[in-house]
């Protein structure tokens, strides 16, 4: 439960170290210039996922919408579960590791020496623990021409790979939810999302909608007096950097509710998730003619060239269950789901206004009483 109060929009500045709302290509620091973009793919994809979830979380509670105009504001925390296979990735290898007529290797794993590992080895993601460095011996003594400061450059299949450690994290906050919440007579919700996160002096802007539609009442499944609720809803997100950084997930589902009249609901539903994207960046000069990058066991991290990766996400489903209480113009929610990092999910709504209510007036109903007794009389004399 370590780092537990890291939000995971912070965590988004490994990847954007530079100015978010510039044209200037994203510049990955040292530390990063050292991953191809196979690996760096593989040890952020759980933080990706984490986005993801987070981003479609809180996008229902009640299923049972009012026939009336509705307008309030939704505030909601999160976090995520990360599961012991999301904590390692497979890393590739340069490509001459496991030839032992180019090169051996040995690494130390749980006070064992394994010799000669080819293809892949397991190393942390973001969320792991320590690395393992797989240490290398030349078999032929042949060097590149490439030099640097009068020093002979050795190939590449001659060095030893070290890989980047992980931050030993089990629970991932996420990114908080302020939405807007606006209902309409038809049954219908609409939420809207606004988010800018401060960068070094500069804002990257997160932005969603979700809108829902209950159902139920087209095919008089309920009884209204039972007050149960059947809904769809469909949610959108995007989080972009031009150049550099581009994200965008959806979010479509089924979601169902029973209320009481003491302000208890019951909800639950699920939803199937997508997410795409891409991430582009430039390594810093300094960092690329270092001599420990230009000494690099990959062909890649000596070139020097840029990097880029799709983004990927470990979920597509989320099966959730929670309940809220009303009182007054508030609302509390809380729920759990199941997803690849499972959630918990508190939030507070605060209901401003409701317009368009169908009212009947006591005067009316009384009068109402008065005729239908009137008439009761009339009939039996």
């Amino acid at each position: 439960m370590r780092k537990l109060p890291m939000v995971l929009c912070l965590a988004i500045i490994i990847f954007v170290s530079s100015n978010l709302m510039s044209t200037e290509p994203i510049k990955l620091t040292k530390n990063f210039t050292f991953f191809t973009e196979k690996n760096m793919q593989g040890y952020f994809k759980p933080l990706i996922t984490s986005l993801g979830e987070s981003m479609n979380s809180n996008l229902f509670t009640r299923a049972l919408y009012p026939d009336y105009w509705s307008i309030g504001l939704d505030i909601s925390i999160m976090g995520m579960f990360i599961p012991d296979d999301q904590r390692h990735f497979d890393a590739e290898l340069p490509i001459a590791y496991g030839n032992t007529n180019i090169v051996k290797n040995a690494l130390l794993a749980d006070g064992a020496i394994i010799k000669d590992v080819g293809g892949t080895y397991k190393q942390p993601t973001v969320y792991g623990g320590p690395s393992t460095t797989i240490f290398a011996a030349p078999q032929n003594k042949y060097a590149s021409a490439t030099s640097y400061n009068g020093k002979q450059i050795p190939d590449s299949t001659y060095k030893s790979a070290y890989f980047a450690e992980g931050n030993d994290i089990s629970f991932m906050a996420g990114l908080p939810a302020i939405q807007l919440i606006a209902g309409f007579p038809t049954r219908t919700e609409l939420r809207l999302r606004f988010l800018p996160i401060p960068v070094q002096n500069e804002m990257m802007i997160y932005w969603a909608v979700a809108l829902k539609q209950q159902f139920d009442h087209f095919l008089n499944l309920f009884d209204p007096a039972d007050q149960i609720g059947l809904a769809l809803h469909f949610a959108y997100h995007s989080m972009n950097r031009d150049p550099g950084f581009s994200l965008s997930t959806f979010a479509v589902g089924l979601h169902a509710s029973k209320s009481w009249d003491f302000g208890l609901t019951a909800y639950g539903g699920f939803q199937l998730e997508g997410l795409s994207g891409e991430f582009k960046a430039e390594r810093e000069k300094a960092s690329v003619f270092d001599f420990d990058a230009m000494n690099n066991p990959y062909p890649e991290v000596r070139a020097g060239g840029p990097l880029s990766f799709d983004l990927e996400s470990f979920n597509s489903f989320r099966l959730l269950g929670g309940l809220s209480y009303r009182t007054g113009i508030i609302e509390l929610h809380a729920d759990a789901a199941l997803a690849a990092q499972p959630i918990l999910n508190i939030g507070l709504t605060f209901w401003f206004g409701e317009w368009g209510k169908k009212e009947v007036s006591t005067e009316s109903i009384e009068r109402y009483e008065k005729i239908e007794r009137y008439e009761r009389i009339k009939k039996n004399d």
